[in-house]
This record gives C-alpha cells, sequence and structure tokens, in this order.
C-alpha cells in the first residue's frame, strides 16, 4: 500500500513594506503578502515624480509604479497578475470601485519582466469641495499563486 503524502501549507507572514524600505514613497502604504516590493512611487503621464506633498491638479493623471521585485508563480513562462482600486474621498464618499484591472490578461498572463512594473492610474475629474482628501486603496494579487499586496496612498487637490 503506497503511503500518504502528509501536506505541509506554508503560511506566508504579511509584513508591512514602507517602514523597512527607503525607496517606498509618496506615504504610499503596502501590505505585502508572498512579493518582495523594490520600489513604489507615484508619477504623472510626463513622468516626472509627483511632489512629496502629494498636491495635484484636477484632470491630472496620478500612476502608482510598483516594482515587484519577487514573488509571482510563473506558468510556462507567464505569471498571472489581478488588481483593484478603490478611490473614496476622505468624507467617505466612494468615487471608484474597479473591476479587474487585468481581467485582459487571464488567459494569456503577462511576461515575468512585464509583471515586474505595475502601474496603477489615478485621475479626479471633479472636486466639489478640495478640503476634502482622496484616498485611493489598491489590491493585487497572483491569480496563479499565494502572493497578495495591499496598500494605500491619498492625494490633495490644488
Amino acid at each position: 500500500m503506497a503511503q500518504k503524502k502528509k501536506v505541509v501549507k506554508k503560511t506566508i507572514p504579511a509584513k508591512t513594506v514602507a517602514a523597512e524600505n527607503s525607496l517606498i514613497k509618496n506615504g504610499i502604504k503596502i501590505i505585502s503578502k508572498g512579493f518582495t516590493v523594490g520600489e513604489a512611487y507615484l508619477v504623472l503621464d510626463d513622468e516626472s515624480l509627483v511632489p512629496a506633498n502629494n498636491k495635484v491638479d484636477i484632470n491630472q493623471n496620478v500612476n502608482m509604479v510598483l516594482i515587484i521585485d519577487k514573488g509571482w508563480a510563473e506558468l510556462e513562462g507567464r505569471v498571472f497578475p489581478g488588481s483593484k482600486q478603490v478611490v473614496k474621498l476622505s468624507d467617505g464618499t466612494e468615487i471608484l470601485n474597479s473591476e479587474d484591472l487585468f481581467a485582459a490578461f487571464d488567459e494569456t498572463g503577462v511576461s515575468q519582466e512585464d509583471a515586474r512594473y505595475i502601474t496603477l492610474n489615478t485621475v479626479i475629474t471633479e472636486m466639489k469641495n478640495k478640503a476634502n482628501n482622496v484616498i485611493v486603496n489598491f489590491n493585487l494579487w497572483d491569480k496563479k499563486g499565494t502572493s497578495t499586496l495591499t496598500g494605500s496612498y491619498k492625494l490633495y487637490i490644488k
């Protein structure tokens, strides 16, 4: 009779990344389980850095760049990212709750190199009360593995 193999599940502890990495900028807070984040920062469409105070104009595209050093489960040379964003005003008003931003790649996946550079875009097109700040919450996950990443950052409208 064949002997059954004992399966031991490995729990990957979640860790807060921003506190230990000076390459996490713009007050981005990240909790990672499985991913190693090399850098995270905000840029505008012209690739200039968003100021450290995160003040931007209405209709200005803000791109959060995440550089993922490792943590993707590779399947035949491809990885399968998933991501969502929820954007709220500081008064609690929800202005965006996205579907999976990478759903178009569910069948084909993306190259490991492409998945190393994740860019998530936010643009605020209208703001009645500029005293509110904007809180961007994001999730990133590996659809074929166990790695996850959650985080947030704030934007202030000029």
